[in-house]
């Protein structure tokens, strides 16, 4: 190990460099925004390229068994990488840090420090200890009472985006069958409404247009914390926020759906008419077995409803294949639904076990080959129905808030329509368009995304502008 004078003169010699490699999900996101907000306040600007930098964060996700092979595989690179800068410093964040603790100190003894997800708003010190010459692993939980501690510099990151997710809530209470969120990001808590709308006015005040909430279930949004006010009460409050044109939220669990809920989607403007309400199955007998405490005639009741109340709404959704005691009966329910509710995307995954779940123990497991042709199977359905409900947008004129440029296309524009579809718009002027609505015709429905063509004034017939505000 590196003593800790070289350490401390190395990093007084130069300004330090940072380098985060996101794994998962939108809240892995959030919190690496959170993180680069710790690391610019302390002088730390970004490198370019990963070879350029003095600190390496691998921000992780468990919650599958596939970025958490590949997040321990690009740590083991780097580890590699290490043995020849020896100046480098490597931490290891998120949920696989949470899950394997200082465990990961002995696998790599390159890892220079393991940080929880509690314990993000503590990079700083972190940081301070290692450059002194320790290794570190901080993965203790913190109360609800010390929450906003993890949300602190939220409103001191400079901001640069139109659309910006705001974590309103951490932790999970349902534990379902499969999952390993409550293991590895605690018991549920909700920040205070008071704070979460000083975040987002600020983040009005400093352009952003659009904010996704985020949390495990937000429908059950302050239910246990006392703040007398629940989501719908929250996003009416949020709405009134001068200077936010949008809000959007994820993720929403069915047996919390409230037909409240419902109503302040279709009353307020500002709420975007998109939805994400997770199936995971069309089989009530694997939902029992998941402990997801709905039937498949309440999800569909819900989805009446929704339809009902906006007629335009996107909807999508998550399903996984080849859970344990899964028969081709129950597949074929699953297919049934998919079917049935035409979802306008969907998030298809073969169950894996996580550690410490439920589920892992349970007899009955599907071979791996039946999980995939059944994965296979769903996915040409899902692909094709999405494909389809893209096409049916062909000549309709839709809304679109403009995000900047296309990032696979610099001579195009992008942006999403209220119901959440990408929408590309050839166009080069996307500095003075960025931030803005606008309307844009469809022309082409694709497999993933839209293309559409910006309405100037004069062929919309003046009943409305090309630019709305």
């Amino acid at each position: 190990m590196t003593s800790g004078w070289v350490w401390v003169n190395f990093y007084l010699m130069k300004p330090m460099r940072y380098f985060i490699i996101n794994f998962g999900c939108q809240m892995n996101v959030r919190d690496a925004e959170r993180m680069e907000g710790i690391l610019r306040e302390r002088g730390l600007s970004c490198a370019e390229r990963i070879e350029d930098a003095d600190l390496i964060l691998v921000n992780t996700c468990t919650v599958r068994e596939k970025p958490e092979r590949k997040a321990l595989s690009q740590l083991g690179r780097l580890c590699e990488m290490k043995k020849n800068r020896r100046e480098l410093l490597i931490g290891i964040c998120g949920c696989v840090s949470q899950q394997y603790q200082d465990s990961l100190l002995a696998r790599f003894p390159e890892l220079d420090f393991v940080l929880g997800t509690s314990q993000v708003a503590h990079l700083g010190e972190v940081l301070d200890m290692v450059i002194s010459g320790k290794r570190v692993c901080r993965t203790e939980w913190i109360t609800a009472e010390e929450s906003e501690i993890l949300f602190r510099t939220s409103l001191k990151e400079p901001v640069n985006s139109v659309s910006k997710f705001v974590t309103i809530m951490e932790g999970c209470d349902n534990y379902c069958a499969y999952c390993v969120v409550p293991y590895v990001r605690g018991r549920e808590f909700s920040r205070k409404p008071e704070d979460i709308i000083a975040e987002i006015t600020s983040l009005a005040e400093q352009g952003v247009k659009e904010v996704v909430l985020l949390g495990q279930n937000v429908n059950s949004y302050g239910l246990k914390n006392g703040f007398g006010l629940d989501f719908p009460g929250l996003l009416k409050q949020l709405a009134k926020i001068d200077g936010i044109e949008r809000i959007r939220f994820t993720t929403n669990h069915p047996k919390d759906l409230s037909e409240r809920l419902i109503e302040v989607m279709a009353q307020e403007d500002k709420i975007c008419e998109q939805i994400h309400l997770p199936l995971q199955a069309g089989s009530d007998k694997i939902l029992q077995l998941m402990g997801r405490f709905y039937t498949k005639s309440h999800y569909l009741d819900l989805i009446r409803k929704l339809r009902n109340a906006m007629p335009e709404i996107g909807i999508s959704t998550d399903l996984i294949v080849g859970f344990p005691g899964e028969t081709e009966d129950d597949f074929i329910q699953t297919l049934e639904m998919v079917q049935e509710i035409q979802f306008d995307e969907a998030f298809t995954f073969r169950y894996c076990h996580r550690p410490m779940t439920r589920s892992a123990s349970l007899p009955d497991q599907v071979p791996e080959p039946l999980k995939l042709e059944r994965l296979y199977r769903l996915n040409a359905i899902v692909s094709h129905i999405t494909e389809r409900k893209n096409q049916e947008q062909v000549g309709k004129i839709k809304e679109i808030l403009i995000e900047g440029e296309s990032k696979t296309d610099p001579e195009k524009l992008t942006g999403r329509t209220r119901e959440g579809r990408l929408v590309h718009i050839p166009g080069k002027n996307a500095r003075d368009l960025k931030g803005k609505l606008v309307l844009v015709k469809i022309e082409e429905g694709l497999k993933h995304s839209l293309l559409g063509e910006l309405l100037e004034e004069t062929n919309w017939q003046g009943e409305k502008q090309c630019l709305l505000r």
